[in-house]
């Protein structure tokens, strides 16, 4: 039986976000504390973490990022559980182990006889593309059924735990990730800092993907995209996608062919099978202009992202054939109709989700230092999200009622560095000349105003 825990309201938690990639957390497991660093992800419901015994500490050192040792647990959990742990994410990589129970530390809250996964084997793990360094565990903050499908014994995942529990009120959280120049934000569990966005704070249904019954991702409604100062004028890609999923744990932004490719145009982008992502000129990021995104239609959030930050810096030594400099964009295809925004869309963005509401409010992100101040958070504590100021209930306009207003392992996590590149392009590729040539982009040539 679980023990009394003393409620706190809400728990923040500081970010890293190594290379632009994506958010990680430290947290620790057990009793004694076995100190973990894991992958934040809202896409997911699992906690997991690799065993001692685990192929990935075989592959890579897991002294930084942690490997768990139930043997030296107190208050580890194994014999009554033979069940199978499998997840497989959407790069096609797979980790397996089984189930145990445990108490888990997150910030300043803990839960115990939490249910996680214990990682022995993996396989296609993508190692130094884009998404990132090999990771050796993840934080799933989304509803249970996004784990609860894919194994044969459901269980309670860490947000609902925290409620079951008394830790917070609902199954909310707010993400904020700060601009590119830093690598450091915040994750608020159950609550919401208003100092970290600015207004509005305009809210959207969560909704089901297509095809399925009920939520298990954080999905909304995206009605366009509008660029400003493409060629002297803004240029509208009117495409609704019904499917627009918020993932933490993705990096860049990924959307369907029609409207990807008009922006790929806009920057003079190079597809090559040897990259992931996109090619392009470098000195791209010197220009004004940005693109807005706009959610369920002419009434809901808008946010702005600046062309600079939608290109990763320039990797030294890599080119195109005519010797300009060549970046990586942050913008892809995704070869069906839907889109995926990850970190480079959450970098511009603040995110807060109450998935008991089923609601995802959003808000252009303010830049700051995340050690200037601490939090200013507000409990997520009825039915409402605090400082929203309407909900949408359509593409067609605003609900006509508003809502009103209303001991773990501490620090930021450092990154580990396991001798991977910077993780933007493929395994055993070392950058160089690009076979192409780089291509102009049709943006108006306005350099931005330097700072003073």
């Amino acid at each position: 039986m679980a023990e009394s825990v003393i409620p706190i309201g809400s728990i923040s938690i500081p970010l890293t976000v190594p290379f632009g990639l994506y958010p990680i957390a430290n947290i620790s497991i057990g009793t004694p504390p076995q100190p973990f660093t894991v992958k934040i992800d809202n896409s997911g419901g699992d906690l997991w973490v690799p065993s001692r015994k685990s192929d990935l500490c075989k592959v890579g050192d897991c002294s930084l990022a942690g490997s768990f040792d139930e043997r030296r647990s107190e208050t580890a959990i194994s014999d009554d559980f033979d069940n199978e742990f499998r997840i497989e994410y959407g790069d096609s990589s797979v980790y397996t182990g089984i189930l145990i129970q445990d108490t888990v530390n997150i910030g300043e809250g803990k839960i115990t006889d939490a249910t996680f996964g214990l990682v022995y084997q993996s396989k296609n793990i993508p190692g130094n593309r884009m998404d990132g360094f090999v990771i050796k565990g993840s934080l799933g903050i989304s509803y249970d059924k996004a784990q609860s499908d894919r194994n044969a014994h459901p269980y309670t995942g860490v947000l609902e735990l925290l409620v079951e529990q008394g830790v917070i009120a609902r199954r909310a959280y707010s993400i904020w990730l700060n601009s590119r120049e830093e690598i450091a934000g915040h994750l608020v569990l159950g609550g919401v800092d208003p100092t970290r966005y600015d207004p509005p704070l305009v809210g959207l249904p969560i909704v089901p993907m297509t095809g399925a019954t009920s939520e298990a991702m954080v999905n909304v409604q995206l009605s366009s995209v509008i660029c400003n100062n493409c060629d002297g004028e803004s240029q509208v890609r009117d495409e609704l996608v019904r499917d627009a999923i918020i993932d933490s744990s993705t990096a860049g932004i990924i959307l369907p062919a029609k409207m990807a490719r008009a922006i790929l145009k806009d920057f003079g982008a190079i597809t090559d099978s040897l990259f992931a992502w996109p090619l392009v000129k470098c000195d791209i990021m010197d220009i004004d202009a940005s693109y807005d995104f706009h959610f369920a239609g002419m009434y809901g959030p808008k946010i702005t992202i600046p062309v600079a930050d939608l290109i990763v810096p320039h990797i030294p030594g890599m080119k195109f054939s005519n010797d300009v400099d060549a970046c990586f964009l942050a913008i892809k295809e995704s070869g069906r109709e839907f889109a995926l925004f990850g970190s480079t869309f959450l970098r511009s963005t603040y995110i807060v989700a109450d998935l008991d509401s089923k609601t995802l409010a959003l808000a252009q992100a303010k830049e700051g230092n995340p050690r200037m101040a601490a939090p200013e958070v507000i409990e997520i504590t009825g039915t409402s999200i605090p400082g929203v100021e309407r909900v949408m209930t359509s593409l067609d306009g605003p609900s006509p009622t508003p809502v009103e207003p209303g001991a773990a392992f501490q620090g930021n996590p450092v990154y580990m560095d396991s001798g991977d590149d910077s993780g933007w392009y493929p395994n055993d590729y070392f950058p160089g000349k690009v076979t192409h040539s780089a291509l102009p982009a049709k943006f108006t040539q306005t350099p931005k105003a330097k700072p003073r």
